[in-house]
């Protein structure tokens, strides 16, 4: 390998690059086996941006959209709206602006990797995050933690070329701001990472004086005065109150069991909402560097890591451990440059976490804690270079080659549970079904008069008109509200959309509803748990939609004519 990529080191990154395009398009529309929720709700905005120029409430090119359960950051619904346009309300629509936006963190990896270290480093750590298990399922999915990622390392890269040529920090600038528009975690990971990489480069970046360094702070406070306009307002903060790790009412409540049998001083000294947070906030923070996290387990979420693999696969942790020993032993050796570059890699890792174990289960947040994913896969593919280091001698390329088999084999391994078995055994966290039902009710849905959905297995509106295809300058035009109404049509209680398309609940028994044109979409775990009742000669079961397991999910059907 390593004559490989000392004599052909293009067609070797050639080769890795076509590797990474074809490992995420391949199969996009089948793994993951859904749209999830969010993911739905993504190509909505999108597809109401680019037929109306606004989001699906009417709120004309806004900088925070406003969804049904909370207002988004705009980037990654920006990015969608061309593709939607062009490949339509689908899988592929949605989800290839996380592909290309994956592809091009593998891009700025290679060239961040290379500024720092040299080309065969540099190559490794592309490879490594092409396979990387955590990258490969950010970047197949409308998930902000994918379309994040170029930002700050391009950020990063242009920040370290920018201590010897200023224009580069103007780049670094607008990419960094960017970057805070288009995930969260990022509004605190970025002053904080930005201060420190200063400071770290404080010497040659005040060098270029005061006027280059207003205009260096102008810049990326034109870019972000609209975001810190609605931050004012209190909206870029509404989802963190809702995912916060120390809600208020929670945190008494600890207190109060701690002291449960002392309320002595001393007990209120080491048990109040101070110390319940900072544990809350330290657990978290170990959680996210356990072993089980990064190498065994991954995220508890089956839909955010492939059961019985972690986020890193088990020779990263070989590979890392060797890094840092390297690292640790040869560092009274290094050049001041090295020191100043390795420090960035390590308060990227040190940072990273921060945001995520601020919220309730963040040390486990795989999409949360997606920026620790650089600076490890850095470590690793430097504990891979230690290796071929020592790969001269017969011994050593022996030793080599079994390390590569077995990486191969993990790979392989990975890559099996990814496309064959976690498709099957994870519907149920991507919400199945839905495009099923607004497939059927598109296709017949002319010979009724009112359609009933279920909204309560999941909520059904944005599902529906997505997989539907509804007209969004209509929607604008006739949505009025979603609140929930009892009795909004005898035998079903919930909102309406027009006068045709109701969502809601059925009321027991459900066989009342069926009446001369009204279609009926029921759900199997809220309605209908007795399919016997099909057996009535008045109802007509019209279509079963299955899960990939084969459970009945929604019966659809009508009044027997």
């Amino acid at each position: 390998m390593r004559q490989i990529l000392k004599k052909s080191p293009l067609i070797f990154a050639a080769l890795i690059f076509l590797a990474a395009i074809f490992l995420r398009f391949w199969q996009i529309d089948k793994v993951p086996v859904s749209l999830f929720g969010d993911e739905i709700d993504v190509g909505l905005q999108a597809s109401s941006i680019a037929q109306t120029g606004r989001d699906y409430f009417g709120n004309r090119l806004p900088v925070l959209f406003h969804s049904f359960s909370e207002y988004r950051l705009p980037m990654q619904l920006y990015l969608d709206a061309p593709f939607i346009k062009i490949l339509g309300l689908n899988e592929w629509g949605v989800r290839t602006p996380s592909v290309i936006m994956g592809f091009a963190s593998i891009i700025a990896l290679y060239f961040l990797v290379k500024e720092f270290f040299d080309r065969r480093v540099a190559a490794v750590a592309a490879v490594f995050l092409a396979i990387s298990p955590w990258h490969l399922l950010y970047s197949r999915q409308a998930n902000d933690a994918g379309i994040l990622l170029p930002f700050i390392i391009l950020g990063t890269l242009y920040f370290v070329k920018g201590v010897k040529e200023f224009k580069f920090l103007i780049f670094s600038a607008v990419l960094f701001a960017l970057g805070i528009y288009t995930y969260a975690i990022a509004s605190l990971f970025v002053p904080l990472f930005v201060l420190l990489l200063t400071t770290i480069y404080r010497k040659k970046i005040f060098a270029y004086g005061v006027k280059r360094l207003a205009f260096l702070a102008i810049v990326p406070f034109i870019i972000l005065s609209p975001y810190i306009v609605q931050s004012m307002k209190g909206r870029v903060t509404q989802r963190f109150s809702y995912i916060t790790v120390a809600p208020k009412r929670d945190v008494i409540l600890e207190v109060e069991a701690r002291r449960k049998f002392s309320n002595t001083t001393l007990s209120r000294i080491f048990n109040n909402k101070a110390t319940v947070v900072t544990d809350r906030v330290f657990q978290n923070y170990l959680k996210a560097f356990s072993p089980s996290f990064l190498f065994s387990e991954g995220d508890p979420n089956p839909r955010q890591s492939v059961k019985g693999f972690g986020v890193f696969y088990y020779f990263d942790l070989v590979l890392i451990l060797m890094a840092l020993w390297e690292w640790a032993s040869t560092h009274s050796r290094l050049s001041e440059e090295k020191k100043r570059i390795l420090q960035v890699i390590g308060i990227w890792l040190i940072l990273a976490p921060i945001p995520s174990v601020l919220t309730e289960g963040g040390g486990t947040h795989a999409s949360r804690l997606i920026l620790m994913l650089p600076p490890l896969t850095i470590f690793s593919a430097l504990g891979f270079g230690s290796i071929l280091g020592y790969s001269g001698k017969l011994k050593g390329k022996l030793l080599l080659g079994v390390f590569i088999l077995l990486m191969l084999y993990e790979v392989s391994r990975f890559f099996h549970g990814f496309f064959v078995i976690w498709p099957k055994e994870s519907w149920r966290a991507w919400q199945y079904g839905f495009r099923e039902v607004g497939s059927f009710v598109r296709a017949n849905e002319g010979r009724y008069e009112r359609v009933f959905l279920n909204n309560t297995y999941e909520p059904m509106l944005t599902r529906f008109l997505f997989w539907y295809g509804y007209d969004m300058k209509l929607f604008q035009e006739t949505f009025e509200d979603d609140k929930h109404i009892e009795g909004v049509y005898p035998g079903f209680n919930g909102f309406k959309l027009g006068e045709k398309y109701y969502f809601g609940e059925l009321v027991k028994p459900i066989e009342t509803l069926a009446k001369e044109g009204n279609l009926i979409v029921a759900s199997t775990e809220k309605d209908v748990t007795n399919p016997y009742i099909f057996d009535n000669p008045e109802l007509k079961l019209l279509e079963i939609i299955y899960s990939p397991e084969h459970t009945p999910l929604f019966y659809i059907y009508s009044k027997s004519q």
